[in-house]
């Protein structure tokens, strides 16, 4: 028996051939992006969540240090973000927050994409709540309350379907 090889040479893909693969390229990157976004803003929701549980943290200590909550930052009556960093640092976008500015005036994290600020019942200087928004994905929001009456506080998470609101913190 004789039997011949034959050699194809492959010239390249046909133009069928690159569509398949583009399509399926494409469907696979439509399932996949969206997730990836979710995640990362997650990710930035951890750190929010946590520059407000150090928040919560510093609050307290002021309090406790100082026996009140009035401000040694311009005799204010209120505590101000400087006198919360002279407990701890609270780094903001553009270093540490040591001026003598009012908590219901927003800081901005250093990543950029989370501001912080005291929300809710601002005249009560016992309770506090505070909230952290991205502007650009408001349902990803945090925000923590503590009251330094019966010592509760609490701490919440938006998420890609909900905002939270101030209605579900439970420190009261």
């Amino acid at each position: 028996m004789n039997t011949k090889i034959l050699l194809c040479k492959s010239k390249g893909y046909t133009i069928t051939e690159l569509l398949i693969a583009l399509s399926i390229l494409g469907i696979l990157s439509a399932m996949a992006l969206p997730n990836f976004f979710n995640q990362v803003q997650k990710t930035r929701l951890s750190e929010a969540t946590s520059a407000l549980v150090q928040l919560q943290t510093i609050l307290v200590a002021y309090a406790d240090e100082n026996n009140t909550t009035n401000s040694g930052c311009n005799n204010g009556t209120a505590p101000a973000w400087g006198d919360l960093n002279g407990i701890a640092a609270i780094m903001t976008n553009n270093g540490p927050a040591s001026d003598c500015i009012i908590l219901t005036s927003a800081i901005t994290m250093p990543s950029g994409h989370y501001t912080l600020a005291r929300t809710g019942n601002t005249s009560d200087s016992n309770y506090y709540e505070f909230t952290a928004s991205d502007s650009n994905a408001p349902e990803f929001n945090a925000m923590a309350c503590v009251d330094l009456v019966n010592g509760a506080s609490d701490i919440e998470k938006g998420n890609s379907n909900t905002a939270i609101q101030s209605s579900d913190l439970d420190c009261r």
